[in-house]
């Protein structure tokens, strides 16, 4: 796929495999419907690699990504509660979600740049403390998505006969994203964080 006369080379690639997986185009900010600012990192994300409706499928729930437009509305239950539509005073105005994974949120960091998850491996809603830095950015996390659902999908049967997933897929899914990581050890916390629960 072309890339957009100005995109950075390390950009066009990241476009090229998330465009494997779903639509992407060119977002502008007027497409923010947010009450804050657009933090540079996500406007730039959007600009140059431009995710529209994505789903990654992998173990459990896929990776969602969300055309810049719809990105607002993406915040509630996190920045804001979803039935009375107040504040919730544990989310920093600084944060933005901008991918899930079930009720799992990805959220940049617009301080530093950095994307957080859910500390260990227990998901969002049963953390017990703040979320934790977990990519160095947006790109290195799309990386990180696309590799996991590619070694997703190279397994047609990723389950043993009682349902249990294969070790052989756990392994292939650090494998991937050690590549994109590089750290074995990172890479199998990443994994753990999601679903690959017996990743070492």
């Amino acid at each position: 796929m072309p890339h957009s006369a100005g995109t950075a080379p390390e950009h066009a690639a990241v476009r090229q495999a998330l465009s494997v997986f779903g639509p992407v185009s060119r977002q502008e900010p007027i497409e923010w419907a947010g009450d804050s600012p657009l933090a540079p990192e996500l406007a730039r994300f959007y600009r140059e690699i431009g995710p529209e409706w994505i789903e990654i499928d992998t173990a459990g729930l896929p990776f969602l990504f969300f055309p810049l437009e719809r990105l607002w509305d993406e915040q509630a239950g996190y920045r804001w509660n979803r039935r009375s539509g107040a504040h919730l005073v544990d989310w920093n105005d600084e944060w933005t979600v901008v991918a899930k994974q079930g009720a799992d949120p990805f959220i940049l960091d617009g301080l530093t740049g950095k994307v957080l998850t859910a500390p260990g491996d227990d998901g969002w809603e049963d953390r017990l403390d703040d979320p934790e830095p977990t990519f160095a950015s947006l790109e290195e996390m799309t990386l990180a998505l696309v590799a996991t659902g590619r070694a997703w999908a190279s397994w047609d049967d990723p389950f043993t006969e009682d349902w249990s997933m294969r070790q052989e897929t756990t392994e292939s899914v650090v494998r991937a994203l050690e590549e994109v990581l590089g750290d074995h050890g990172r890479a199998a916390t990443v994994a753990r964080k999601f679903g690959y629960y017996h990743a070492v």
